[in-house]
């Protein structure tokens, strides 16, 4: 269980520094980020802010993995096969994911070139339509492992109290994107690292709430 927990840890940490690594390469004060045309809130942020975002964001999502395998253990005392799945989709977001995010650097760099006066217009649309799918289908993998997250605590059989499945990734996902299309403060700093956000709560969560169970 040491073991395992220990991959938890390893996904805490991943949480936690791609969320730092995203919120470097993407936040502005002014918002913005639902432009995914123009992509103009690239234009607030500096080079270098971007450069050292994507290394962030990219180095450490594969730290996403161990979490999710740590997840899974947890779950498989209700339906091994079922927490297999659970993993395997995980993994598979994460990996989409880190495309997705991968490309946020090549898009903010051709907004920055259009507004120095380059005419990259058709190129900067051949980025996004190449780029925004793939956070579409991370958030597609979000909706079905929250159904396998909730069914599977509301057994009773896993190491996680049922109150858990309160907190499945797309509820919190959800609660984020809520907060900052209402126009809170506290929406405006959590959207853009909203799956990070998520994520940090939900490992932290868990590893809160198996603690009794290290030997």
């Amino acid at each position: 269980m040491n073991r395992v927990r220990a991959a938890g840890w390893l996904g805490l940490l991943g949480a936690l520094l791609v969320g730092f690594g995203e919120f470097t390469l993407q936040f502005t004060p002014k918002g913005g980020l639902e432009d995914i045309t123009d992509y103009l809130y690239f234009n607030e942020i500096s080079p270098q802010r971007l450069s050292r975002g994507h290394f962030l964001s990219v180095l450490f999502a594969p730290l996403y993995l161990p979490g999710y395998w740590f997840l899974s253990k947890q779950l498989e005392p209700a339906h091994k096969c079922a927490s297999t799945v659970f993993f395997l989709l995980g993994a598979y977001a994460f990996a989409i994911g880190t495309a997705w995010i991968g490309q946020r650097f090549f898009i903010a760099s051709t907004v920055h070139e259009i507004a120095a006066g380059q005419n990259l217009k058709a190129l900067l649309v051949l980025f996004s339509e190449h780029n925004e799918p793939f956070v579409n289908i991370l958030r597609l993998a979000m909706l079905l492992i929250s159904g396998l997250w909730i069914w599977l605590i509301l057994t009773g059989r896993t190491r996680f109290p049922k109150w858990m499945a309160i907190f499945s990734p797309i509820t919190l996902l959800g609660t984020m994107f809520a907060l900052y299309f209402f126009k809170t403060k506290i929406g405006l700093y959590v959207f853009p690292i909203a799956m990070n956000a998520a994520h940090f709560i939900v490992f932290g969560l868990a590893l809160w709430t198996t603690q009794k169970y290290v030997d």
